[in-house]
């Protein structure tokens, strides 16, 4: 059996571990560290994220796309959040990064799109994959794509230092439902801010629901779009920053573009709107009192696939005597999911692209004082995912939900049962005492 069929059990097994190790640190310090590296953006290779019949091929770089980690530890458990701008995760790449990581004792590795429309493609085979994302496959790139993730995983590891934390969320109006008038809207910015006691640069995290595809396919500059623009600006501000994506399914960037922009007007915009998410962010980080007396809990969580039910008249559907074989190669039959929890952070990964209305299940009856993160995007894509009704409604997001009506709810239940299951297993042991 290959490495990539034991894998996944093997993780399964270590979830149980990984908690019990969390709640056997409770005494040890905290540690983060922060690496980035570019990704490979060679002229005239495939520039991945809008679909079609063909490729996009890059020209240059307008801001370099870019691998960005933050690596926790306490005790024995090390997590590493790798946020990496690319239009979606595979297991490839995946399994790719934990190989050229594996001297670096990574307990749990959470792999996450920042879902630019403009990184690096080519990195997944097969037709429909190639048609999701607009890129001609390179056998090469998905080596290129984990070393250079693996280089900022491994500066991250080296830069590790006692840490201090603390996490809010900020409300904003920067994002609108790209498919319903009136429809949910992600208004929720968790931020996680991380100090160091020797005067480094601080860290934060944060997640936001919007589409990075404010540069469209007429472009063919590599970008990381105006996640890039807002890791900038707060750099600006001394601020080390990893963007993860929020439940942005349907949702796109609140701001005009105009009827007819040209390239330069949204190389702008982009710029524009990334410096309003930067300035929501230390609105959120500013008043945060970080603390060095917390605790890190993980668990990663593998569960089996719904089966396919794509919706009928769609032209995925239409087409499906044609696709069906490719459909069946694209969506994974097995996906991870996975919980962080570092003092009142709570980071939930989910491997789709749900919308607004299910990331607001999935913040409900939090407990209180408690952040969750709802990141999409992580480690694989099972496709959008949508709730009943929008799946009824249709739509582009509708068509690329491949496992019919239920499946929203599918995904917020399993979601929950996971983060309950990091909650049972962190006090079993002081119960059994």
């Amino acid at each position: 059996m290959s490495k990539r069929a034991l894998r996944p059990r093997v993780l399964a097994l270590l979830a149980a571990s990984i908690a019990l190790a969390a709640v056997d640190a409770r005494a040890s310090e905290l540690r983060a560290g922060f690496g980035a590296e570019p990704l490979p953006a060679r002229i005239g290779a495939a520039i991945g994220g809008f679909g079609g019949l063909t490729t996009r091929r890059a020209g240059g770089t307008l801001d370099p796309p870019e691998a960005r980690v933050l690596v926790l530890e306490q005790g024995d458990l090390r997590v590493a959040i790798v946020a990496v701008d690319i239009v979606i995760p595979r297991p490839n790449l995946r399994d790719a990064l934990l190989d050229e990581v594996a001297p670096q004792g990574i307990d749990l590795l959470a792999l996450v799109a920042t879902h630019t429309h403009s990184g690096p493609g080519g990195f997944l085979p097969g037709f429909l994959a190639e048609r999701v994302t607009g890129g001609e496959y390179d056998p090469e790139q998905p080596a290129r794509i984990a070393r250079a993730a693996a280089r900022a995983l491994e500066l991250a590891v080296l830069d590790l230092a006692p840490a201090r934390i603390a996490s809010g969320s900020q409300r904003v109006a920067l994002a609108r439902n790209r498919r319903v008038t009136g429809g949910a809207i992600d208004d929720e910015l968790p931020v996680l801010r991380i100090d160091f006691a020797d005067g480094r640069a601080p860290i934060a995290l944060f997640a936001f629901g919007a589409h990075a595809s404010l540069l469209s396919a007429r472009g063919d500059l590599y970008s990381a779009d105006w996640p890039g623009a807002a890791r900038a600006a707060l750099a600006a501000r001394g601020i080390r920053a990893v963007y993860v994506p929020g439940p942005l399914g349907d949702q796109e960037p609140e701001i005009e573009l105009g009827t007819w922009p040209s390239v330069a007007t949204e190389y702008a915009k982009r710029t524009e709107y990334g410096e309003a998410v930067a300035s929501a962010v230390m609105s959120a980080f500013t008043p945060l009192e970080p603390r060095a007396d917390v605790e890190l809990a993980a668990l990663e969580r593998w569960v089996e696939s719904p089966e396919i039910r794509l919706r009928r008249f769609c032209a995925l559907w239409w087409t499906t005597p044609l696709v069906r074989g490719s459909v069946d190669d694209f969506v994974s039959k097995r996906a991870p999911l996975q919980v962080v929890r570092a003092g009142d952070a709570e980071l939930l990964f989910l491997p789709a692209e749900p919308g607004a209305s299910l990331g607001a299940v999935l913040r409900a009856d939090l407990p209180a004082g408690r952040t969750r993160f709802v990141v999409d995007l992580a480690n694989d894509w099972l496709g959008y995912v949508v709730d009943a009704r929008g799946f009824e409604r249709g739509g582009y997001e509708a068509c690329f939900s491949f496992f019919g009506p239920d499946m929203g709810e599918w995904l917020t239940t399993r979601a929950n049962e996971t983060a309950d299951l990091l909650d049972a297993r962190s006090i079993r042991p002081a119960d059994s005492r």
